[in-house]
């Protein structure tokens, strides 16, 4: 969603509050959702408080679509079916206590977002921090307060100044000040053992900070180098969460945590589980309502959906990646009327296929490239996969496409039938062209998952031998090896994640296939095209929402010409939880990647 700050800030009409990728539900909150295909029939999205200091609720309009793939779409439309409404429950009616059962799919590979920032290591690790600003319960699109009480923002757009909250102690018993802040942002913003300067931070491996200043402890002065439409919104997601400097240690802080969040880490058995424990310190009055929380790892499917069944687990977040969908849901549901809820919520991580640009391959061709985006066929993909939404490079509905109609003008999208047809015609005719009448065999990576190692690495293998006669050899890598493989650019082809969004702003949305030169932690394809790196730097420094359309016309543009990774679909994730678990965080829309698994609002009522 977009916000205009222009009545408030002369320059920064920022884009701000995170990606919403709506999937709206016709399901009631406390309703399982029905079975049957899990792209939902009136997607839509949520929109943005329109003052940053004042979050409001969103603005609801009618859906623009009611196609059941391709039709989701972002920007300021809610239907009120989709739309959760914060409803406040009497103090005396919460119940205090208990322990919250989990169940996840991995370890995490340490409690740095910093670092990494996957759901493994955003479910870990974001009980135990806080940011500068949050998005807001309940459903986690609007930007609001957290650490910082209140901000302003200079006519120019490059001053930030930050009000803190005050009497802040982390799970060590050590205050948390302003220097804290400025600690945390000045980390980083620097190259460390573990990471090059964050993007958050950044643009091309260059700080934006051109000083910081804390003239009493409550208070955060950010100065930066060139107005940022982003950077407020990038202080509500999850990488910049604030440390303590006196608790930090650079490779101690990777597996021993400390901050400031509702809970702490007490305990972490690697691939078995995770225990915390309530921070009784907690700055929020009244918060958390939880006295802990336990995070089971289970990778097998039936007994994940066992242990939950027999009560063993309350909630399951993210169920599509743990293999759970609607039909395996609904099986559960009806045997437990009224006590299940489920349905499914956008994952704004964009499924793709992409390629190592540092590697010499048939990719290095862009007639391969574009045979490949021509022969493959997304509605053949959401047919085969249960939680598939099509979608392209930016299912914007500000700035990019949001219907299937719309999407068959993009090539690679036509329509089942001719329009397709003569797409894999003109497929085999590139590749003929480009030397490959007969295709060509190529080793792909595939992460160990069930989404993927099961699901969409044989589904894309099969369609590529079929229609190209491209033979993948699948490389299947648990998640650190498969990590590993990407930051030492030790791979050849993916189908997998390629590219995703927190904010509904074109840089956000596109910044995959960016910039040239960086590390492959920060740009893992490799792809540098100079023409694309200034298009992406224009998009940081307006705020006019015109100027960002034409700049994103041009770089799509670019993308469907020189394709430097595919994009195939968008999935719906499944949570799934008792009805006895209250206040749970709402993830139709972005709360996936936010402060929506920090859990400080859930309680127990039985």
């Amino acid at each position: 969603m977009i916000r205009n700050y222009a009545r408030r800030i002369a320059f920064l009409g920022a884009i701000v509050a995170s990606l919403t990728l709506v999937i709206a539900c016709g399901a009631s909150e406390q309703q399982a959702a029905p079975q049957g295909k899990s792209a939902p029939q009136q997607p839509a999205a949520a929109a943005a408080a329109a003052d940053p200091a004042q979050p409001v609720a969103p603005e609801r309009k009618a859906s623009a679509s009611d196609t059941s793939a391709g039709g989701f779409q972002t920007g300021a439309q809610a239907p009120d079916t989709a739309k959760p409404t914060l409803v406040a429950v009497p103090t005396d009616v919460i119940k205090r206590g208990g322990v919250l059962r989990q169940a996840h799919r991995r370890s995490p590979l340490h409690f740095r977002m910093d670092v990494r920032s996957a759901t493994d290591e955003t479910t870990a690790s974001a009980p135990i921090f806080n940011q500068l600003l949050a998005l807001q319960n309940p459903d986690f699109v609007n930007l609001g307060p957290d650490l910082a009480e209140s901000w302003d923002v200079s006519a120019d757009g490059k001053t930030f100044t930050f009000n803190l909250a005050s009497g802040v102690i982390n799970h060590n018993g050590n205050p948390w000040t302003s220097s804290d802040a400025k600690f945390t942002l000045e980390t980083l913003a620097s190259e460390t053992e573990n990471r090059p300067p964050h993007e958050r931070v950044s643009v091309g491996g260059v700080s934006l900070l051109e000083s910081l200043e804390t003239p009493d402890e409550s208070t955060l002065i950010v100065n930066l180098t060139q107005p940022d439409g982003l950077f407020l919104a990038n202080m509500g997601l999850q990488e910049p969460m604030m440390y303590t400097e006196v608790d930090y240690d650079e490779i101690g802080s990777l597996d021993n945590p400390v901050g400031t969040g509702p809970f702490r880490l007490t305990d972490h058995l690697v691939g078995e589980k995770l225990e915390y424990s309530r921070h009784d310190q907690y700055f929020k009055d009244g918060l958390p309502y939880l006295d802990g929380i336990e995070t089971f790892i289970i990778r097998d499917v039936a007994a994940k959906l066992a242990a939950f069944e027999a009560g063993r687990i309350d909630i399951i977040l993210m169920g599509s990646s743990h293999g759970l969908y609607a039909a395996n849901l609904q099986v559960v549901a009806d045997r437990h009327p009224g006590e299940i809820t489920f349905y499914p919520g956008q994952h704004p991580v964009l499924r793709g296929l992409k390629w190592n640009w540092r590697e010499e391959g048939p990719w290095q061709d862009k007639r391969v490239r574009q045979a490949i985006n021509l022969a493959i066929n997304r509605d053949d993909i959401c047919t085969a996969l249960e939680n598939c939404i099509m979608g392209d490079y930016m299912p914007s509905k500000t700035f990019g496409v949001t219907t299937r109609d719309d999407l068959a003008t993009r090539p690679g999208f036509a329509l089942p039938g001719p329009g397709k047809e003569a797409e894999l015609a003109k497929a085999k005719t590139l590749m003929a062209e480009a030397g490959f009448p007969d295709g060509f065999e190529v080793k792909a990576l595939c992460r160990d998952t069930s989404e993927y190692r099961d699901a969409l690495c044989p589904l894309v293998e099969f369609l590529l031998r079929d229609t190209l006669n491209i033979r993948l050899t699948l490389d299947v890598q648990e998640s650190g090896a498969w990590v590993e493989k990407h930051n030492s650019a030790d791979w050849l082809f993916e189908a997998g994640s390629s590219g995703s969004a927190r904010v509904d702003h074109p840089f956000d949305w596109l910044d995959e296939a960016t910039f040239c030169g960086e590390a492959p932690v920060e740009n893992i394809i490799g792809y540098c095209n100079e023409t694309l790196d200034d298009l992406m730097r224009q998009m940081r420094i307006t705020s006019d929402i015109p100027t960002l359309k034409t700049l994103t016309k041009t770089t799509l543009d670019l993308f469907y010409d020189d394709l430097p990774y595919l994009p195939l679909f968008w999935p719906a994730r499944f949570p799934v939880y008792w009805n006895y678990v209250k206040n749970v965080p709402d993830e139709h829309f972005s709360g996936q990647y936010s402060q929506a698994r920090r859990l400080e609002q859930v309680w127990l009522d039985k």
